[in-house]
């Protein structure tokens, strides 16, 4: 099974975008490239998360096929991240890469992911979550949280509300609200997507109920045949020790085992090797919180069509870096 960024859904999703995509398959592998042009106009195929393939001459098969649509568009080098069905397919994969003269360059999605098996019963997936996770989903009722599963491209406000609070708050960088919003648009309604919303009741003063509710958490979420993917999260603060986000994050789980998917992709976690100061230490330790496994990719890799102008780019590239 291809990663969901090789998705005919995703693909169209690009293409709403303006981009340009092509696609080629072929027995045991999938190639899905979107054309993309960066510094001083330096065209190039770019193969999110793919090709995906079953054995290492699939790969070689999809490698020569997106090598075959970046010639037909004159770009200057290709960009792929190989995903092989299996970590045992992908045995063997770098020396495969070396040899067809790839080379690994700066990540764009990230190396390493944490998926969980949502096969077993909903008991044993509980059993696997953190016991604070647990007590808390459990919970939810006397916490006055209650989850709500939307098909509203108009309801997305509520996740880029949250995300410009963190851009704002954490002096960090995350996707623009047109994109998410372009996002909602193209794979909500076909219940590709679907944006999960915890809502909590609210209270007056003296601590009676409203009848009102707030939405304070809200997560993007994308399906494939097999797998759930946590796409986009965001939370309000203000309501953060109330728990809204894990309660949330377990029904997401217990209702991916419901549709009959087999795992649960939480999409993006620090490296093995990262410390305490890594970045993404304090998310990373939340996810893996919820039961699972790590899966490491094979990163991204590039390889130039046209020399001479990749080495001047590279060059600049470098330069930028310093």
């Amino acid at each position: 099974m291809s990663h969901f960024l090789q998705s005919p859904e995703w693909e169209a999703f690009q293409r709403d975008l303006g981009l340009e995509t092509e696609r080629a398959s072929g027995d045991g592998w999938v190639v899905m490239g979107v054309e993309e042009t960066g510094a001083a106009k330096t065209t190039r195929l770019y193969v999110p998360y793919g090709p995906g393939f079953s054995n290492l001459s699939a790969l070689e098969e999809a490698l020569a096929a997106a090598e075959k649509i970046a010639a037909a568009h004159d770009d200057v080098y290709v960009r792929v991240e190989p995903v092989g069905d299996t970590p045992e397919a992908e045995e063997g994969a770098e020396g495969l890469l070396e040899r067809a003269g790839y080379h690994k360059a700066r990540h764009l999605q990230a190396e390493d992911t944490w998926i969980l098996d949502v096969t077993p019963e909903k008991d044993e997936i509980l059993k696997g979550m953190d016991p604070n996770h647990r007590r808390r989903y459990r919970g939810a009722e006397k916490r006055g949280v209650t989850i709500r599963v939307s098909h509203d491209p108009a309801d997305i406000h509520y996740l880029t509300t949250f995300m410009d609070d963190v851009e704002e708050r954490d002096d960090v960088e995350l996707r623009p609200d047109d994109y998410i919003q372009a996002f909602a648009a193209s794979l909500m309604p076909s219940g590709t997507a679907a944006l999960y919303l915890a809502e909590v009741a609210l209270k007056d003063e003296e601590g009676n109920p409203t009848g009102e509710k707030r939405v304070v958490a809200a997560d993007l979420v994308c399906y494939d045949e097999d797998t759930c993917y946590l796409m986009h999260n965001g939370t309000d603060r203000d309501f953060y020790k109330l728990g809204a986000n894990v309660i949330m994050q377990v029904q997401i789980v217990l209702d991916a085992h419901d549709l009959g998917k087999s795992h649960v992709d939480f999409y993006g976690i620090a490296p093995e090797d990262a410390g305490p100061d890594h970045p993404w230490a304090g998310f990373s330790k939340f996810k893996m919180a919820f039961g699972g496994a790590r899966r490491h990719y094979l990163g991204t890799w590039e390889k130039p069509l046209k020399k001479l102008r990749y080495s001047i780019y590279e060059a600049g590239r470098k330069v930028l870096d310093q």
